[in-house]
């Protein structure tokens, strides 16, 4: 059996479908799974070498007189497998299998733009994570297999093969805690502000060993937090070499970023420190970690112009500190 499954970003929601690719593998291990995604989100699945990126030129596709052209090419070399499970649920994620004409087309219950239409397995939608919707369509395509139980959520990179980080931890006994201040520029507005992530530290230094996870877009912290907090950060490494050393750790602190669901799918305790993202549809799977948040009136929301930002700054460092 052939499957063309297709996901084609962001970061985070690459990450957030992995378990259930990961159950479908499980269930089908023979299948040739080939996975669409944009070119920019394609080393996602490197640690899974059963999965066959189909990558998705993000720039032909932001196109209108290049966007058809890119999902025909697309469609060329997913044709003829045998059946579609749409993760992504909007009209250019839909079109692929109907271009290539593969007859038998899940959707997981989310269809934007029209993209119903376009499948011939369309999952009626519930309001839920977005680990739940992936591992819904799972189990659904699995239950019409007569397979149950790819619905269930299971760590997707927990054992996976992963580079080594180098000695980024001691040997002292200590719960090993990584606290990740950051967020990317798009996603700013989910920074807890710093002053709690000053405190925090402070709070769990003596019982707790520490590392600060600062990005590219950290380089001024990196130039003074580790200093001023007498926390070390992890050094600079590449995505896999991180994962390896947040595996290593036993709970991950972090805004609803991609480090987040990262540690998520590595099988680490996320506990999320959420202002605006919606608890619920950003939510995490049970038994993964906890979300932590103020729940002012007005949010959940998706302002990213926002100043007041009271969900996040009345989110208490001692409250997060206890949760650790």
């Amino acid at each position: 059996m052939r499957i063309c499954l297709l996901r084609l970003s962001a970061l985070g929601d690459v990450l957030r479908v992995l378990p259930a690719w990961s159950n479908l593998r499980t269930a089908f291990p023979e299948a040739r799974f080939q996975a669409v995604v944009e070119d920019r989100h394609a080393f996602l699945l490197e640690p899974l070498p059963w999965l066959e990126p189909v990558v998705v030129r993000r720039a032909s596709l932001g196109r209108p007189w290049s966007a058809l052209g890119e999902l025909r090419r697309v469609a060329g070399e997913v044709r003829g497998a045998d059946v579609a499970l749409d993760f992504h649920g909007i009209l250019k994620s839909a079109t692929v299998p109907w271009l290539a004409d593969i007859a038998e087309r899940w959707g997981d219950g989310l269809a934007r733009e029209g993209a119903g239409f376009l499948q011939t397995h369309p999952l009626p939608f519930k309001r839920q994570t977005r680990y739940d919707q992936a591992l819904g369509l799972a189990g659904a395509f699995g239950a019409s297999r007569g397979v149950p139980g790819l619905d269930r959520f299971r760590p997707a990179l927990k054992d996976v093969v992963l580079p080594d980080p180098g000695p980024v931890w001691a040997e002292d006994g200590r719960p090993r805690v990584v606290l990740v201040p950051g967020a990317s520029r798009r996603g700013a507005i989910k920074r807890w502000p710093l002053r709690h992530w000053l405190t925090l530290a402070e709070a769990l230094k003596d019982r707790c060993q520490l590392r600060w996870s600062l990005g590219p877009e950290e380089a001024d912290l990196r130039s003074w937090l580790p200093g001023a907090t007498g926390v070390e950060a992890l050094p600079p490494m590449g995505l896999w070499q991180l994962a390896s050393a947040l595996r290593q750790a036993g709970q991950v602190v972090a805004p609803d970023t991609g480090l987040l669901h990262l540690a998520v799918v590595l099988g680490v305790r996320a506990v999320g420190v959420y202002g605006g993202s919606d608890p619920v549809v950003a939510g995490l799977p049970t038994g993964s970690g906890v979300i932590l948040r103020t729940g002012v009136e007005c949010s959940p929301c998706r302002e990213r112009q926002c100043q007041r930002r009271q969900c996040l700054e009345d989110l208490d460092p001692a409250m997060v500190a206890a949760e650790i």
